[in-house]
């Protein structure tokens, strides 16, 4: 197609070159209409798969190899939510220990399993202290884990979320 079109920039006074030009220009957009449709059905399906993840009885627990989270108070039983194209278990609480603490307690905890990955990350915006520390197995299937945990400037209490991704819905037997 570019071919033929540099040809006709070639030429560009001819009738049968403008005529091609605007075919091509035509089957450009019929194709890029036809891909937005594709991605469009594509995302309507994970939806779908999302929420019948969502929705599928069972057990909604974090792994068993979670590290222990000192004197956290859980806001309830952990929960299943889609975030970010992904279903998650979300254990959702407080905890009077700071962020920092929370988060080397749980990579003390990482470095003892000696089975598991770990990343950490230390936010800090308007003094708002955040730590969020990751967890993964290094076996297959691949099992994750995610604490987060921020507490306000003047605040004695931290607010703690352990979040657990499910594994990926197969969207293609939907």
């Amino acid at each position: 197609m570019q071919k033929n079109a540099s040809e006709i920039q070639k030429h560009p006074g001819s009738l049968d070159a403008k005529k091609k030009l605007a075919e091509m220009e035509a089957q450009a957009k019929q194709e890029a209409a036809r891909e937005e449709q594709e991605e469009q059905h594509e995302k309507e399906k994970l939806q779908a798969a999302l929420k019948k993840q969502l929705n599928a009885p069972g057990p909604v627990t974090l792994p068993d190899w979670t590290p222990a989270t000192p004197q956290f108070t859980a806001n309830g039983p952990p929960t299943k939510k889609i975030v970010d194209d992904e279903v998650r278990i979300i254990q959702t609480g407080t905890s009077p220990l700071t962020p920092k603490e929370l988060a080397d307690r749980w990579e003390t905890a990482a470095q003892g399993a000696n089975n598991l990955n770990h990343g950490r990350n230390n936010i800090s915006v308007n003094q708002k202290l955040t730590t969020i520390t990751y967890l993964s197995t290094r076996t297959d299937p691949v099992q994750k884990v995610e604490l987060q945990a921020s507490r306000e400037p003047d605040s004695k209490i931290t607010e703690v979320e352990i979040s657990s991704p499910l594994p990926k819905p197969d969207i293609g037997s939907q």
